[in-house]
């Protein structure tokens, strides 16, 4: 069995010089942040996927038309 050799008094000693003023600053900017970077890649993810289905469909519509264009152009035997 592995024996960890944990700095228990260093980090109680690190822990007492913490400021609860800074260290709830720093914890709502990060909650802030990670609030904030959810919509924007879910935001962001949903506009490639839309701009990824206009194009396609807009690929199959001109090829559409183009198809029938040729058609229009060729005369009947």
């Amino acid at each position: 069995m592995a024996n960890l050799m944990i700095p228990l008094e260093r980090i109680n000693a690190e822990a007492r010089t913490l400021d609860p003023a800074k260290t709830l600053v720093l914890l709502a900017r990060l909650v802030g942040t990670v609030l904030l970077a959810i919509p924007y890649a879910l935001g962001w993810t949903l506009r490639k996927a839309w701009m990824g289905v206009a194009l396609l469909w807009t690929a199959a519509v001109v090829g559409w038309q183009e198809a029938g264009r040729s058609r229009q152009a060729v005369p009947d035997e």
